[in-house]
C-alpha cells in the first residue's frame, strides 16, 4: 500500500483536436491528483477517446446523484465491459467498448483508493507510457477531503432552486 496520500481536485481542462481539417476545442471535466492531471500521471494525451467522464457537469440530477454515489462507493461501480471497475474517462461517444480508463475503487473508513488505474478495453488492459517506469498506478486519498471535493463538484451540477 502507498504511504503517500494524494489530494483530489475536479476541475476543467481544454484540449484541441481536428475534425475534417478544422481545429476544434473541447472544455471537459478533469481529474487532478496533487494538481497534476490524471492523463499526465498515465502518460497519455487527452483526446476524444477519453473526453467523457461521469464527472462532467451539468448532468441531469439523477445522473449526478448516481455519479456521486458511485465515486463514494455507495453504489457499485459498473461499466459496459462488465469488469465492475470505476470508469474515470471514457470515449466522447459514451461507449465503454471504445476503451476507458478505469480503476478498482476501495472505500475505507479513513481513506479511498483508486487501485490499478489503467486503460481498459474489451480484451483486457493496455500499459500506459508510464507503466514501464512506474508500474501500476495506485492513488490513495484522505476520505474526508475526497468526499468534500466530490460533493463540491457535484453540487455545481444541481439546478438553482
Amino acid at each position: 500500500m502507498t504511504a503517500t496520500t494524494q489530494r483530489l481536485r475536479i476541475g476543467r481542462a481544454v484540449f484541441a483536436y481536428t475534425v475534417d481539417g478544422a481545429e476544434q476545442r473541447a472544455d471537459v471535466a478533469e481529474i487532478f491528483i496533487d494538481e497534476r492531471p490524471l492523463t499526465q500521471w498515465l502518460g497519455i494525451a487527452r483526446d476524444l477517446g477519453n473526453a467523457d467522464t461521469d464527472l462532467e457537469i451539468p448532468r441531469p440530477t439523477a445522473l449526478a446523484e448516481r455519479g456521486l454515489a458511485v465515486f463514494l462507493g455507495q453504489q457499485p461501480a459498473h461499466n459496459q465491459l462488465g469488469s465492475a471497475r470505476l470508469v474515470l474517462y471514457r470515449c466522447h461517444c459514451g461507449c465503454d467498448y471504445c476503451g476507458v480508463v478505469s480503476c478498482v475503487l476501495e472505500v475505507r473508513e479513513d481513506r479511498v483508493a483508486w487501485r490499478q488505474v489503467a486503460p481498459e478495453y474489451e480484451h483486457g488492459f493496455a500499459p500506459t507510457a508510464n507503466a514501464a517506469s512506474v508500474g501500476p498506478l495506485d492513488f490513495v486519498f484522505d476520505r474526508g477531503q475526497y468526499q468534500r471535493e466530490l460533493e463540491r463538484h457535484f453540487s455545481a451540477s444541481r439546478p438553482a432552486r
